[in-house]
């Protein structure tokens, strides 16, 4: 009987922990992932029941990047060639910056009017992401270090398409480096 309880504890905290997306207000058609398996040179977003698209510029230039997001097209590129702690969307409408040089657990985004920082969760734990600031969200992947593959929370509606495109770019360009062993 004691064994058949512990059982039953056991499975209830197992149901009790698993990801529910229901649960957790996620829409579970707000998705970020790669255009196919390990694609980090093409990305699709699906948010609030529309398709948009990230792309480098060309193969494996982590330098450069296009976005088609919501009807809009812009760039996404570093100031200076390989300097991936300082960039800038749409000649300096915005720029996307590391909080701390060479550490990209934290950024700070800055734009039409705007402050908004997105960091890890958890130092060097690049599964989830907090946005604060100005705007509110998360952003994590589906399951454990599946970083072409990730869940979005938030009011998205609530920002233009070029505020959207410079903080869902974080996800991008540190999945797309890290996997290709190009971390710090």
């Amino acid at each position: 009987m004691k064994a058949f309880l512990i059982i039953n504890l056991a499975a209830s905290l197992l149901l009790s922990c698993q990801s529910n997306t229901s649960n957790l207000g996620l829409d579970p058609t707000d998705r970020l992932r790669t255009n196919s398996t390990e694609d980090w040179d093409s990305w699709v977003l699906s948010l609030e029941g529309e398709t948009s698209r990230y792309r480098t510029n060309s193969t494996e230039d982590w330098d450069s990047w296009v976005y088609d997001l919501e009807g809009e097209t812009g760039r996404i590129r570093t100031n200076s060639t390989e300097d991936w702690d300082s960039w800038q969307l749409d000649n300096n409408s915005f720029t996307i910056k590391t909080l701390i040089p060479n550490d990209w657990d934290g950024w700070e985004i800055r734009g039409n009017g705007l402050l908004i920082q997105v960091k890890t969760s958890i130092p060097n734990d690049w599964d989830a992401w907090v946005v604060s600031g100005d705007f509110n969200a998360t952003f994590r992947t589906s399951t454990t270090e599946d970083w072409d593959n990730w869940e979005l929370q938030g009011d998205w509606s609530s920002l233009d398409a070029s505020t959207k495109a410079a903080i869902l770019f974080i996800p991008i360009f540190t999945s797309s480096i890290y996997i290709q062993g190009n971390h710090l």
